[in-house]
């Protein structure tokens, strides 16, 4: 805005300066009133409110303006106390909860944004209401799907999905349509009964064969349609229908072991693998001697499983293999002499490291896709969207410590890296989410 763009740019030039960060501490004397807060060292300069926020602050709610407290109406023993400290805190109110009401804050060290700058409050306070509100997201089985999506105008169809779900009652979606000429996608509002028409989203596979001899066989899979019609369907046909993989289908293969035994075309097989998600090893299954050397058999989030020697585990996946000699009291045997007790603390260390660069790259991308967002003149700071990504990333910044995994919508959870998606759920199902 360009109130706060003054701001900053007479701030850079030193001509205004009403904001700093202060630690927020308790207010030893009892005398400051419940939902006010004190600024120590500022003299006659004393504001009579100031806005107060936490880093990172990406919404309205993050922030709150509390009315200062004025050392008029305070006896002298307590002025005094007050007069002697030194600018560099913000005293709250003994027992208050306006500290956890500015983004969750507490007083066991946390710096406070403090800005008492007369023209910004002004914008804030009359402008733009602060609000404290929760976005319910509505999901169905329908979110995520694609489809071909007919112009009737150009006849002609363009690969489609159905990116978010709008309303209840009647159903509404929105629909991102992939057109050639135009770089970003075509948004489009349809309702159920407009998508039913035009949808062949597959929901399920029941089985695959090989149809006809020699060079004229195909590969077919008995396929169950979101319409509920089921039949068998060449690779051909499900390579022309379908933008993405379905989902349905990636699981079929994955659980078949398809995508390696030169059963389905070769090009089949890469469309399927380029809409993989990242695949990694999920754990260390069996081992075996061959030739004298010991191998495991590692097993991938893909369903794969592949036999690899002790050595060559060692460089890729030790983490697991230190999991699997623990679990089967391998330590100290023939060939697993060097994965001893001081291996624990490895595999502890790496999986620790490996964790927090994980998380750490998610952060920052999910910082990056709520500052575009943002910045977005045709988006902006109080969509929805910008809303839900600020949320995100603040939550992201507490999974190293504590756990647990962020739900988005499945519009916003397929703008995200592949390999970023671990800790991260699309919110796809029959459910309504409050973010």
């Amino acid at each position: 805005t360009d109130v706060l763009r003054k701001y900053d740019e007479d701030f850079d030039q030193q001509i205004r300066f009403n904001h700093a960060n202060l630690i927020g501490v308790i207010d030893p004397t009892g005398l400051v009133s419940s939902g006010c807060v004190f600024l120590p060292g500022m003299g006659e300069k004393t504001p009579s409110k100031v806005f107060l926020t936490r880093n990172p602050c990406t919404e309205g709610r993050d922030g709150i303006v509390a009315e200062v407290a004025s050392l008029r109406d305070m006896p002298i023993d307590a002025v005094e106390f007050f007069e002697s400290l030194g600018f560099g805190s913000v005293v709250f109110a003994l027992g208050d909860e306006l500290p956890s009401r500015i983004n969750d804050g507490d007083l066991d060290g946390d710096n406070f944004f403090c800005l008492w700058d007369e023209e910004v409050l002004e914008y804030v306070t009359k402008e733009h209401d602060i609000e404290d509100y929760d976005i319910e997201i509505q999901c169905d089985g329908l979110v995520g799907s694609e489809f071909n999506y007919y112009d009737p105008i150009k006849d002609k169809h363009y690969p489609a999905e159905v990116v978010q779900k709008l309303q209840v009652n009647p159903d509404k979606y929105l629909v991102a349509i992939k057109k050639e000429t135009i770089k970003k996608n075509e948004q489009k509002e349809m309702t159920k009964e407009a998508l039913s028409e035009m949808t062949d989203y597959m929901t399920d596979v029941f089985g695959h064969r090989l149809k006809g001899k020699g060079k004229q066989a195909k590969v077919q899979f008995d396929c169950q349609w979101w319409s509920g019609e089921r039949g068998w369907i060449d690779t051909n046909y499900i390579l022309d229908r379908h933008k993405g993989t379905p989902q349905a289908l990636k699981d079929y293969a994955q659980a078949k072991c398809l995508l390696n035994n030169k059963e389905l075309p070769k090009k089949f097989c890469k469309w399927i693998n380029d809409n993989m998600d990242e695949v990694d090893i999920k754990k260390i299954t069996h081992h075996k001697k061959l030739r004298g050397d010991i191998h495991v058999c590692c097993r991938y989030t893909n369903g794969e499983e592949k036999w690899l020697p002790i050595e060559e585990a060692k460089k890729d996946c030790k983490v697991f293999l230190g999991a699997y000699a623990k679990e089967n009291n391998l330590f100290g045997q023939p060939g697993w002499e060097k994965i001893d007790g001081y291996w624990l603390k490895e595999v502890h260390d790496e999986m620790s490291r490996v964790r927090s660069n994980e998380i750490n790259r998610l952060t920052s991308q999910l910082h990056s896709m709520w500052k575009k967002s943002f910045d977005d003149e045709n988006v902006g700071a109080n969509h929805q969207d910008t809303i839900i990504w600020g949320r995100a990333y603040k939550r992201s910044l507490e999974i190293e410590k504590h756990g647990g995994f962020l739900k988005l919508p499945c519009h916003l959870y397929k703008e995200l890296k592949p390999n970023q998606k671990k800790y991260v759920e699309a919110l796809t199902s029959e459910e309504n989410f409050l973010v």
